[in-house]
């Protein structure tokens, strides 16, 4: 194949190895390369796209680095397992996660303070700009390989103890019982990628190089009363969001 013929390295300010990662990396995405599936071999790839093996390994050690494929020794290399599927419907949270593995509650708090309410936040939790609010930060882990980095933002004068109350629980479900909030709902939910922060990098064992999926979203009690403003960051490749309607 003739390189300068080939529509793929015509943007020259992307080197050529990162064209064929994203390349395989849609048709890992799109289902054309499933899981445990085995990918093109070296020499086919090299064929495919008219590089030498050096770039073709430059790409597959990227995707490698991401968790979206595994090399095995003399066998070649392989689509990675199916990530965990997060279900984002009206109950959703994170103790569901921890029901379906089995598995106690692991949260941990890593720090809490308070800020003022923001306009965005004060307008999500229906609350007046410089309300005081509790934030917390923790780390939740359940299962093998999955974890996320949390921000929950509460307001003060009706969770004023939470903190203290998760760090006795590692649970947010239990520690709002103690509030009174036997139940609560999401109410809405904004899906998003961004280079993460170095201490979510460090928490979370990923590199500070690679990009984050974050859920920022609102939960309500009962009543239909917003009582969190959350944000959770999530590795990479680490869940899949599965949306039924």
């Amino acid at each position: 194949m003739d390189i300068s013929n080939n529509p793929m390295w015509r943007d020259r300010e992307l080197p050529v190895w990162r064209q064929i990662e994203a390349d395989l990396e849609v048709d890992i995405q799109t289902g054309v390369f499933g899981a445990g599936e085995r990918l093109p071999s070296e020499h086919e790839l090299t064929a495919k796209y008219g590089v030498n093996r050096h770039t073709v390994r430059q790409a597959l050690a990227s995707l490698a680095q991401k968790g979206i494929v595994k090399a095995h020794q003399g066998k070649g290399v392989f689509v990675a397992d199916e990530p965990f599927e997060y279900r984002l419907d009206r109950n959703a949270k994170w103790s569901e996660v921890e029901k379906r593995f089995d598995g106690g509650s692991g949260g941990r708090l890593l720090d809490s303070y308070e800020q003022p309410a923001s306009q965005a936040i004060a307008r999500a939790l229906q609350l007046e700009v410089g309300t005081p609010l509790i934030v917390t930060e923790t780390l939740r882990t359940v299962g093998p390989g999955i974890a996320t980095y949390g921000y929950h933002m509460f307001e003060k004068q009706r969770f004023d103890g939470i903190a203290a109350a998760f760090e006795e629980t590692s649970s947010f479900t239990q520690a709002l019982a103690t509030f009174g909030v036997d139940s609560f709902f999401r109410a809405s939910t904004w899906i998003d990628c961004r280079m993460p922060r170095p201490r979510e990098a460090a928490a979370l064992a990923v590199s500070i190089s690679l990009p984050v999926m974050i859920m920022t979203y609102v939960d309500t009690d009962g009543a239909g009363t917003p009582i969190l403003y959350g944000h959770g960051v999530f590795p990479k490749r680490m869940m899949r969001i599965r949306i039924d309607t």
